[in-house]
């Protein structure tokens, strides 16, 4: 090189934890802390409907502390901000699976060694001053293969 400068290093910067595009919409950064510092609490059981089925009715609640992911935020937390992020994460696809599949495993993990049928799921989500839940009401049928057309 004949007298060329070095350019110097480029800094990395931490995108937003939500982004705006007419609508709120979380990053995946802030998604996987709200996840990360969750409480997760489950309850649920079993009921015979019809004459040989069985159904699993269960809630799982999710828990965040918003002090916990403070550090994703820019901005602040505030009554505002608050009401923001509710928003964005009611309306957030990513947020609203994940709270499915987690409450979808919880049924697993509680009728073990049964078959589980096709889930009727509800997902809200409310904030409270800076707890975030999340609930997640499921019923399943159980003993029934929705892939294969037999029963177990």
């Amino acid at each position: 090189m004949t007298g060329g400068r070095i350019k110097p290093l480029a800094r990395a910067t931490r995108g937003p934890a939500m982004l705006r595009r007419g609508y709120a919409a979380l990053s995946r950064e802030l998604e996987e802390a709200l996840f990360r510092h969750s409480d997760v609490l489950s309850e649920g059981y079993c009921r015979t409907s019809a004459p040989g089925g069985e159904t699993y009715y269960g809630s799982t609640m999710i828990s965040c502390d918003l002090e916990k992911v403070a550090e994703h935020f820019r901005g602040g937390l505030d009554a505002e901000g608050r009401d923001q992020l509710a928003l964005a994460i009611d309306g957030s696809v990513r947020v609203r699976l994940r709270a499915m599949r987690l409450g979808c495993a919880e049924a697993a993990r509680r009728v073990q060694h049964r078959a589980l049928g096709t889930a009727l799921v509800e997902v809200r989500v409310r904030m409270a001053e800076l707890q975030l839940h999340i609930d997640v009401d499921l019923e399943v049928p159980l003993g029934v293969s929705s892939g294969s057309g037999r029963n177990e």
